[in-house]
């Protein structure tokens, strides 16, 4: 028993659906982050033009009004002038940001949408606590600390490479010296960017890794998640053994209008109706072995319907023919011989 209550199976589709349902997917923020910083920082290292320039206009423009008396209407429109160029200069970067944050949730877990809903235990503060000082927070805590220390490790190790630059560049011009600066900021950049792709690709396999450890079921689960999608197999049972039954009595009653029966002469019995009018061929209304096979045969007898033996004929339409189905051609023969017997027998008795 124990066994079965230990989480040990890998969730079912049924379960990670629920969970996505719900809003719990495998989302890794250093995912977000390093994509973001990443693919803005190639945007402002080759594509940013546009935006010093309006930001060059937008300087100029301030310091024409050096000197001048600012009164209430030009405060007005130096601020409006500023806030519309910033917002038109950084908009393609904002833009790129608000894409990029769409991008890698798709890439992580593909489109969710959750139902808005207020958790109110979400603002107890005991449960906040107990957050605060869970296993996942104190890893989440651990690996900042480890990628902070160790963009301090590479941040002192450039340093010391390239500090005779830096010394030497006391005796540069300014076209020079800039260049420079340009330089060690690019191998400054890089390398943070580079240590921040490494976390993310690491953080995203152990996000999926915690996520679905996190979901694994016990096989008691399994089997209750079964019998909630299959349906419970008594109840199941028991609607399939009603069901029979209820098949079982509508055929019966049909056998009240059968015109022959074909038994065996004790174990199979075959009731059969033929109307012209409407049918091909005659049609098998009723059969059963056994117990039922008995019963069709007191109906035929309640009902002064003509009983047949033949035992190859009863067998072979039982095992061939089911019920509401006309009857093959290949029984036609041995069938018109059965009715031209209940014909002629019908006649007599009339």
């Amino acid at each position: 028993m124990a066994d079965d209550q230990e989480k040990t199976e890998d969730a079912t589709s049924k379960k990670i659906s629920d969970a996505r349902n719900e809003g719990n997917v495998p989302k890794s923020m250093e995912v977000s982050g390093a994509l973001v910083l990443l693919f803005a920082s190639i945007y402002l290292l080759f594509f940013s033009t546009f935006m010093f320039e309006e930001i060059q206009k937008m300087m100029l423009y301030i310091f024409s009004f050096i000197g001048r008396d600012l009164d209430d209407t030009a405060y007005v429109s130096l601020s409006y002038t500023i806030g519309m160029t910033v917002l038109y200069a950084l908009a393609p970067l904002f833009i790129l940001v608000v894409i990029l944050a769409l991008v890698s949730n798709l890439m992580q877990f593909g489109f969710v949408v959750t139902p808005l809903k207020i958790d109110f235990s979400k603002i107890d503060p005991i449960s906040g606590m107990k957050n605060i000082f869970s296993l996942k927070k104190l890893l989440e805590a651990l690996k900042l600390t480890i990628k902070l220390s160790i963009i301090i490790v590479v941040m002192v190790v450039i340093f010391a490479l390239v500090w005779n630059d830096i010394i030497a560049m006391m005796d540069m011009g300014i076209g020079a010296s800039m260049d420079l600066i340009l330089k060690l900021t690019t191998y400054f950049v890089a390398s943070i960017l580079l240590i921040i792709v490494i976390f993310a690709i690491i953080d995203y396999l152990f996000t999926r890794h915690y996520y679905f450890e996190q979901l694994k079921m016990s096989k008691q689960e399994i089997k209750e998640e079964y019998k909630q999608m299959e349906g419970d197999p008594h109840v199941k049972g028991r609607i399939r053994a009603i069901q029979m039954k209820m098949s079982r009595q509508r055929m019966l009653k049909d056998v009240s209008n059968a015109d022959v029966v074909i038994t065996n002469p004790t174990h199979y019995a075959i009731a059969l109706k033929y109307n012209k009018e409407e049918q091909n061929a005659p049609k098998i209304v009723g059969k059963g072995i056994d117990f039922l096979a008995l019963k069709i045969k007191d109906i035929a007898r309640e009902h002064k319907i003509p009983i047949i033996e033949n035992p190859a004929l009863a067998r072979s339409l039982y095992d061939q023919v089911e019920i509401e189905q006309e009857i093959p051609s290949d029984f036609y023969k041995a069938i018109a011989e059965v009715f031209t017997y209940v014909y002629e027998l019908n006649k007599k008795r009339r």
